[in-house]
């Protein structure tokens, strides 16, 4: 596991926090601007051939993700103190997102904000919709899986994150706040994870001075 710098984890928190609050004021409202539902429209119109590759991959954004990421991740370092972060992730992704984001934000389904042309290939239909907790979940996960891998593969669980986000789309079951929002809630929450849980371990194994 890689020690994670305070002031990295206090700019990108800050950034986090600041992208939920813009895409909060914007969506607020419940309505769905145009250059929002064109962003939707492009990816929900991808070909139906897809939908099953799409089911698949926004699997990862699903609540038990993490703990089984965590499980690998123990496997593989031996040490089961990391999963304390990945447990974590569930109560603070549903406290934030059901607790006070969702209390704020009172935004429908696409295919109530937008209209029902939009193909809905999941099964919301209707219902609240930001932010997406399958990004916020994901996102979450990629970040924390960053901790333990060298600078120039961390960028491959944050695209795996990006995919799930797309996918989302392109199931029509958010709009494109919901997944901007969702990326910035998980990747903050996940920050303050790191920071303060795993740097906690990484500085138990640091040799005495």
């Amino acid at each position: 596991c890689r020690r994670l710098a305070p002031s990295t984890a206090l700019v990108v928190i800050a950034v986090s926090l600041v992208v939920v609050i813009v895409c909060s004021i914007v969506a607020a409202s419940g309505d769905v601007a145009d250059w929002e539902r064109s962003v939707l429209e492009f990816f929900n119109g991808w070909p139906a051939s897809l939908e099953p590759l799409f089911w698949v991959l926004q699997q990862a954004g699903l609540l038990f993700a993490p703990i089984a990421v965590g499980l690998v991740i123990v496997v593989l370092t031996r040490r089961w103190e990391y999963l304390i972060a990945f447990v974590l992730v569930l109560p603070l992704k549903l406290g934030i997102e059901k607790g006070i984001v969702k209390q704020l934000v009172d935004r429908e389904r696409p295919f109530v904000s937008v209209g029902p042309e939009i193909d809905v290939r999941g099964d919301s239909f209707e219902g609240l919709s930001f932010p997406s907790g399958h990004t916020t979940t994901a996102f979450a996960t990629a970040v924390l899986v960053c901790a333990f891998l060298p600078a120039r593969w961390r960028p491959a669980p944050i695209l795996w994150a990006f995919v799930v986000a797309v996918s989302r789309l392109y199931m029509g079951e958010h709009n494109l706040l919901d997944v901007v929002a969702g990326a910035a809630i998980g990747t903050g929450f996940a920050m303050v994870l790191w920071l303060g849980v795993l740097n906690r371990f990484v500085e138990q194994d640091a040799p005495p001075p």
